[in-house]
């Protein structure tokens, strides 16, 4: 039950986390021509991350924490004009973490935050 309700308190903060950073950076978004994304969570606690490229140049999608360590890196190829994919970031330690997507020299960037929400204990007293 502690570990369904951490899940649940780990999907609603990157949930708001990711609707805020979407239409704080909408008009950045707007200024790439290369390739358009679409980052979204899920509410099992996957970022799913869409890339439609309308150029044939290689797109580089890093996933870094707050420290400038890459901890998941990929390379789209030319010929491939829609990527996606969903990971699984329920495995990486609680803290601050940035989603970069790059392609012939245009770049989005995304930052999120993992963070576990505290539940407040109950006493009943019979």
């Amino acid at each position: 039950m502690k570990t369904f309700i951490k899940a649940i308190a780990l999907t609603a903060v990157l949930t708001a986390s990711f609707a805020f950073n979407t239409f704080a950076d909408d008009k950045e978004s707007k200024k790439v021509n290369g390739f358009a994304t679409g980052i979204f969570v899920s509410k099992t606690g996957r970022i799913h991350v869409s890339v439609d490229k309308y150029t044939n140049a290689n797109t580089v999608i890093l996933l870094s924490d707050i420290k400038g360590n890459v901890i998941y890196r990929e390379v789209v190829g030319k010929k491939i004009d829609k990527f996606r994919k969903a990971m699984d970031v329920s495995d990486l330690p609680l803290g601050s973490y940035t989603l970069e997507i790059s392609s012939n020299g245009e770049k989005i960037t995304k930052a999120f935050e993992l963070t576990e929400k505290q539940t407040e204990r109950e006493i009943t007293i019979k």
